[in-house]
């Protein structure tokens, strides 16, 4: 059945980096201390990394566009909180796991069901955030059943012809300079939605994803343009929203005022999912929609295992 319900919250409320730049005093941990790679059967290497409690249920994390396995760690206290171990994991081309030419969107879920392997998880959960959405939806569609109990999708993408409107991100600047300008009234002035700005004075939040974003770029610029060009494309995707498992759990999370990915992703998925998806559309940003309902997306998980 799906749930369709208004949230309301006050704003107050291997290979090496690309880049040895690593902020003091942030609250996340941007270091490389818990990552690794995996060898992947066809000699690629899978560069993930493990935050949260190591005991607890394991959920995968899968990134934006651009991004990285970095962006992870953004939940690690949230994991040691609830009991959960958050395991981040780079698409091809990007952080640390090699380029994968000609991919289609569920060849990612094959990597991922080699990583649970390797762990030996026998339960798991993915939550996939905004171009992390289609990789997240082909685990849902083709990860075992009797495994994977359960994906999130937070402001999450899906299929191409669902449409939707493009940002472009400046990465021609070292990460304290693009610091400097993200924290600049003049940029500040362009946001014109409280809760954005609320974000976007986060200076730790900031050095986050300008850490995640820096790692993605880690090998240049053709996966990022690859991983964009295989999402946009319905011939590479290989499988059906509608396909996907009855008695899997999927929960959805959009935000009403998301100009990236409008909230009509998350309704159009929810309907071709036959209504069975648990739909949650709050008053937010596509910024602050991840940001301020993390514990509670990762409690929505957890409640359900």
């Amino acid at each position: 059945m799906t749930i369709l319900t208004t949230m309301h919250r006050s704003v107050d409320n291997t290979p090496e980096a690309s880049t040895d730049f690593e902020p003091p005093k942030c609250r996340y941990r941007l270091d490389n201390d818990s990552s690794d790679t995996l060898t992947l059967p066809d000699g690629r290497k899978l560069g993930y990394a493990q935050y949260g409690s190591p005991t607890g249920h394991a959920i995968i994390y899968v990134h934006g566009l651009p991004g990285s396995r970095i962006k992870a760690t953004g939940y690690h206290d949230l994991g040691l909180d609830l009991g959960a171990r958050i395991i981040g994991v780079d698409r091809p081309g990007m952080g640390w796991s090699t380029p994968q030419p000609d991919r289609k969107i569920l060849d990612f879920a094959k990597d991922v069901e080699h990583l649970t392997g390797h762990f030996g998880l026998k339960s798991y959960s993915v939550i996939g955030l905004s171009g992390g959405g289609p990789y997240a939806l082909a685990c849902a569609a083709s990860l075992p059943s009797q495994n994977l109990k359960c994906v999130s999708l937070v402001c999450g993408l899906g299929p191409p012809d669902i449409g939707m409107s493009d940002a472009v991100a400046c990465m021609d600047l070292d990460d304290e300079d693009r610091l400097e300008s993200l924290l600049s009234p003049s940029f500040l002035k362009t946001l014109t939605h409280e809760k954005d700005r609320q974000v976007f004075q986060d200076t730790h939040m900031l050095k986050l994803m300008l850490r995640a974003t820096r790692e993605a770029w880690a090998q240049g610029f053709e996966g990022i343009a690859q991983d964009g060009r295989t999402m946009c494309t319905p011939a590479l995707w290989g499988f059906r929203v509608e396909d996907i498992r009855k008695d899997l759990l999927m929960l959805l999370w959009c935000g009403k005022d998301d100009t990236f990915v409008q909230p009509n992703h998350g309704v159009q998925i929810a309907t071709r999912l036959g209504g069975r998806a648990e739909l949650r559309v709050g008053e937010d940003t596509h910024a602050s929609i991840s940001q301020h309902w993390r514990r509670e997306q990762v409690e929505a998980i957890l409640g359900k295992m």
